[in-house]
């Protein structure tokens, strides 16, 4: 019978470990922290459920579809996705370049007119630059107005700063006639990526970790140390050691290159230069359940408003806040190369909720907070595919296996991580056979 050892408890690890253990496996999973589920747990304070940040489930693959459902007892809410972006004190739908109606009809004009210019004149290739590939699709003034300005925003540089192998479905490209008839009216048809999803009832986003349990031998509370490649051995701070068959690694890719003894200087350096967001998320519970703008989730443009995103987690579901009232989450980002440019993130976000009118000036608030995450996005400089190919390189040769969005550090949603930590245990396993 093979052993694996899965280091991480989000919902990449705890799919490896299941998957493990499916395949007949001896499995034992370790954890930092006190519980599993990792970024996508959930917190419940004084009657209020925050997660960190909005998440939702909208895969496609049949089979997380299946097993979060099933996870939460099928106790969930399915939606019809509302999405909205604040744009200089106008409210509109998401996406916004098929959405301008409304605006001041002189940003329109420009918007359309430099949109038609692009469209007729595309590049032959993809630009490896966003801020390239983003005037090629949306031209000059919707990309400087809007994009540019998230990109500053959501992922701390500038868009000539980052490749676009990370854009996938994210970013709607819209044909012309889109375009002109969301300039001249409103349009009801939700062009979002993400046109339905679902929640569960109870307990937050978090429930759904129940998807992924197993009779994996889960260790809570157990900090690593240093890792021995060689000799195949683990240490942690409360001073056990352990030796392992088979390693899968879900950690973050620096947290791991830490405490891996040997690694080289160019390693390292590597490593070093792989850049994550970091977001300051805070959480705001009101004696209000109505009034709110509407939107689960919300994009902010103005660069003078502190948070990038927002979300309202009592319309997610009712069991996330007491009777009669409602929450807020915003999320400021940052990173090492660009910290955070406000002394007081919490002082100045209450402010903001209350310039865009989330918060009305005779709101009570019941329960307010601030939470540093250090790890978020996965930033696609120009770096990072060399610098990521050099770090994997290392890591393959150590055969530590990994998965996740940080342990792979790529842009996962949900659903993919819990597919590569499937993917993962699955690899070793059929080694083990051959």
């Amino acid at each position: 019978m093979a052993s694996v050892t899965v280091l991480g408890g989000g919902f990449a690890g705890m799919a490896a470990a299941q998957r493990a253990v499916e395949l007949g496996a001896t499995v034992d999973l370790y954890e930092t922290k006190s519980y599993l589920g990792g970024h996508a747990a959930s917190m419940t304070i004084d009657g209020f459920t925050f997660d960190e940040g909005p998440h939702v489930s909208f895969t496609k693959i049949p089979q997380v579809k299946t097993l979060l459902a099933n996870g939460v007892g099928n106790d969930y809410h399915e939606f019809a996705s509302i999405v909205q972006n604040y744009f200089q004190g106008y409210w509109i739908k998401h996406p916004a370049q098929v959405n301008l109606h409304g605006l001041p009809p002189d940003l329109i004009t420009r918007c359309v007119m430099d949109f038609l210019a692009a469209a007729s004149n595309q590049p032959t290739t993809r630009p490896e630059r966003y801020s390239d590939w983003l005037i090629a699709q949306f031209g000059e003034t919707f990309s400087r107005e809007f994009p540019f300005r998230y990109t500053r925003k959501y992922w701390t540089v500038e868009p000539d700063e980052m490749t676009t192998s990370w854009i996938g479905p994210r970013m709607y490209r819209a044909e012309i006639e889109e375009v002109i008839r969301g300039a001249v009216g409103p349009v009801l048809e939700n062009k979002h990526y993400i046109k339905e999803f679902r929640y569960p009832q109870h307990g937050g986003f978090g429930a759904y970790a129940n998807a992924l349990h197993s009779d994996a031998n889960m260790h809570l509370g157990h900090h690593i140390e240093r890792i021995d490649p060689r000799k195949r051995k683990v240490w942690f701070t409360n001073g056990k050691i352990i030796e392992y068959e088979n390693l899968i690694s879900s950690l973050p890719l620096p947290e791991l290159i830490q405490r891996i003894e040997g690694v080289s200087p160019s390693v390292q350096n590597a490593v070093d230069k792989l850049v994550c967001t970091s977001l300051a998320i805070v959480d705001v519970g009101v004696r209000r359940d109505t009034g709110f703008p509407d939107g689960h989730w919300l994009y902010f443009y103005d660069e003078d408003i502190c948070f990038a995103r927002a979300s309202y987690p009592h319309l997610l579901s009712k069991n996330n806040v007491p009777a009669g009232h409602g929450s807020i989450q915003v999320e400021v980002y940052y990173t090492k190369n660009h910290p955070l440019p406000y002394t007081d993130v919490l002082t100045r976000a209450i402010e903001d909720m209350r310039r865009v009118g989330m918060l009305l000036p005779d709101d009570q608030i019941v329960v307010s907070q601030l939470r540093h995450i250090k790890y978020g996005n996965v930033l696609y400089d120009r770096a990072r595919d060399l610098n990521l190919a050099c770090v994997d390189a290392f890591l393959d040769d150590c055969n530590i296996h990994r998965c996740g969005r940080y342990g792979l550090w790529n842009y996962h949603w949900t659903d993919e991580s819990i597919v590569s930590g499937w993917d993962a245990a699955e690899k070793i396993l059929s080694t083990e056979k051959r």
